[in-house]
């Protein structure tokens, strides 16, 4: 009889072998290398998104504020955070903080052509005609486009108390276009 060594049921151990392991680490670290500019633009795109719809939403609050009081309300940019306020209306004159949007963590550039606008209880610009143009780019990723892959917006709030956002790189017509 011949002589067997262990058992009669031993199967064949699963299982990956360590070349097997390594080339699954090099496979994903090629692919992560690949994606991360791409990811790095899409992260800039959306902290500049998320920046300019925080900026309009407080630019809209105060023409709204503005309207239902039927007064003059302030809409005051600092950085990338905001301040709403009727001036005057707060206990003793002091000025009265309806809503505010502290700076938030965002690679964002800011630049405005004013820091402070206010909206008349018709909700237009007070003065009439005065307008506000707050321009949002990212400082460490690259140029807008066209000539980089960065979407640069801009928010505007025009004389007549219309608020929106823009693409300064839209082709001229086009309804995202400032």
């Amino acid at each position: 009889m011949p002589m067997t060594r262990g058992c009669a049921s031993e199967r064949p151990v699963g299982g990956f072998t360590l070349i097997e392991m390594l080339m699954v680490l090099v496979v994903v670290g090629i692919m992560t290398a690949i994606a991360l500019p791409a990811m790095r633009t899409h992260l800039a795109n959306a902290d500049i998104r998320g920046v300019a719809e925080e900026m309009r939403s407080g630019l809209e609050v105060a023409r709204t504020e503005a309207i239902r009081r039927n007064t003059a309300v302030n809409f005051v940019r600092n950085g990338v955070g905001w301040t709403v306020v009727v001036p005057g209306a707060g206990a003793g004159g002091t000025d009265l903080t309806v809503a505010t949007r502290a700076p938030r963590q965002a690679q964002v550039t800011v630049t405005a052509d004013v820091d402070t606008i206010a909206f008349g209880g018709s909700g237009w610009t007070t003065p009439f005609g005065s307008s506000m143009s707050i321009g949002l780019q990212s400082p460490s990723i690259g140029q807008c486009r066209p000539a980089g892959g960065i979407n640069c917006l801009n928010v505007i709030a025009a004389g007549g108390g219309l608020v929106r956002s823009c693409d300064p790189a839209a082709v001229s017509g086009s309804p995202t276009a400032c």
